[in-house]
């Protein structure tokens, strides 16, 4: 990578090497006394990168601060998802009003206070401190071809509500004392009384109005994660510009329904690591047996079939975000009532992940689903209403365990009312559904969930049959009991199709052929 070089260096002898060189075509010269060598790297990117090292060298007495201190990075048009045109530096130095433009870096220096002791030093320059950034950010300032020199009182109010939900209310209180100590140092005593009540109201001490959703949402005492809104947002937008899926309900007589319920809760079950084979399932339903070592996962399965069979009549839209909390707690403490040391019924108290994804944060649960209920009443149809409410509940992740089973039961709740065939993800299907849940939550991409469940759909209608024994053997036909992706992939049910069971799992023939080939070829290995 090419290197940046200044004049004077404090050596005579290589300040003349330098210019030699220069002159030569070995350096490029970028502006008084700063040289880069020449390499196969732009221009513009070896400046962009080392723009700290320059901003030492030119403005020695000046401090990275406004929006540069609250990036710690310059600022790039990044609207097309990758950052395009010049990089902008903000600084403050006691030093008439300049701006400094060298290739694809431009260097915008305002009259006022430079570093003081509060702002780190950063490889020969210095960055503005965590409070001074905050107090430069709330002057007002305006865009002149570029962006603006502040990112302005929103951001900085959207800032300190996610200090108060990681850090606690007590930091809020330390970042204000110490606002007021540094106030009077750069004369931000202005910003600091628009701080101190920014504060005040985050910590409902003071009536203020406030800019930002999760700021008001904080202030009612309900505070959110604007992450987690912004992906259910995209969601109910995606979901609003298609047309209605509708995929009629077969269930309908008391042997479906019953038959229906088992089918999705074993799978259910089985997708969060609830194994067992499905016929001992089938006698922990309906014969009351007792798996003498996994009672509490005995009661998994039972309790997630008897919350599918007692879906109530109310779809959500009609309840209240009271009453939708109040029906997701009793859901979860009956289908959870066998494992105590869950908490049944009871939100988490403790943040809660699985692999590299973090759910929304204990202090913002109840907000975010409140502000989720309003989102949910844009949606027109049954199958958009369902599909929202299965993610949000599965993005906030509101219990300990069971958010995935209890996401899907109020998933079936609203297509069944909705006139809707339930929507049954099976074990063959479950790496794709998880990687689906995954796109949304990583890259706010709904496509691929919606599409995969209302695939899911169509082999769920298709595969309803009046006893749980028929069931299980359609839904076999379709490879749904499949664990080995290798060999089986989700398929419409195929009545051609022999069926076998092996090791208490069953399949069509071809799959376990193939199975036995892999074990053949290993064996001979």
């Amino acid at each position: 990578m090419a290197g940046i070089l200044f004049t004077p260096s404090g050596d005579e002898a290589v300040d003349r090497r330098i210019r030699r060189d220069s002159t030569a075509g070995k350096l490029t010269r970028v502006a008084h006394g700063v040289y880069v060598e020449n390499s196969a790297e732009p221009l513009e990117t070896t400046l962009q990168r080392n723009w700290y090292t320059i901003l030492g060298k030119l403005v020695p007495d000046g401090v990275a601060t406004d929006r540069t201190g609250m990036d710690n990075q310059p600022w790039r048009d990044r609207s097309s998802g990758s950052p395009v045109g010049d990089a902008y530096v903000f600084v403050s130095a006691p030093r008439a009003r300049d701006v400094i433009r060298l290739p694809g870096l431009v260097i915008n220096i305002r009259d006022g206070v430079g570093p003081i002791d509060s702002d780190p030093p950063y490889l020969g320059t210095r960055l503005a401190g965590p409070i001074r950034k905050l107090l430069d950010n709330l002057t007002p300032s305006r865009a002149r071809g570029g962006p603006s020199r502040t990112v302005g009182a929103a951001e900085i109010e959207k800032y300190l509500e996610t200090v108060c939900s990681s850090h606690g209310e007590e930091h809020l209180n330390h970042i204000r004392d110490q606002a007021r100590l540094i106030a009077p140092q750069i004369g931000k005593e202005e910003e600091f009384d628009e701080l101190n009540g920014i504060i005040s109201a985050l910590l409902r001490t003071r009536e203020a109005k406030m800019r930002t959703l999760q700021g008001k949402a904080r202030t009612m005492g309900s505070p959110l994660d604007p992450n987690c809104i912004t992906r259910l947002v995209k969601l109910a937008d995606y979901l609003n510009m298609r047309a209605p899926h509708v995929v009629p309900d077969r269930d309908l007589t008391p042997g479906r329904k019953t038959s229906g319920a088992f089918i999705e809760a074993y799978f259910s079950n089985f997708i969060e690591g609830t194994e067992f084979p499905v016929d001992e399932a089938a006698e922990i339903v309906f014969e009351g047996k007792i798996p003498d070592a996994r009672p509490e996962d005995g009661h998994d399965v039972l309790g997630a079939y008897l919350q599918l069979l007692d879906l109530g009549t109310r779809p959500s839209t009609s309840l209240s975000a009271d009453e939708f909390l109040d029906e997701i707690k009793a859901r979860h403490h009956e289908m959870m009532k066998a494992r105590p040391s869950v908490r049944p019924g009871q939100f988490k108290t403790r943040a809660n992940q699985a692999g590299d994804t973090t759910f929304v944060h204990p202090d913002l649960v109840e907000g975010t689903i409140r502000e989720g209920m309003a989102v949910l009443q844009s949606l027109k149809d049954s199958f958009s209403r369902a599909l929202f409410i299965h993610f949000m509940l599965s993005d906030v992740h509101p219990f300990n365990d069971g958010n995935g089973r209890l996401s899907r039961i109020m998933m079936t709740k609203e297509l069944i009312q909705g006139g809707l065939s339930r929507i049954v993800i099976p074990t063959v299907f479950r790496n794709d559904y998880l990687d689906a849940l995954r796109v949304l939550t990583r890259r706010g991409d709904p496509s691929i969930f919606v599409r995969s469940l209302e695939f899911c759909q169509k082999v769920s209608a298709a595969c309803s049959e009046e006893t749980t024994a028929s069931a299980v053997e359609t839904w076999a036909r379709a490879y749904a009991f499949c664990e080995n992706a290798r060999h089986a992939r989700l398929t419409m049910p195929n009545p051609a199709l022999d069926v076998e069971f092996q090791g208490g799992t069953p399949a069509p023939t071809d799959y376990w052929q193939a199975i036995n080939q892999d074990s053949d070829q290993i064996f001979k290995i």
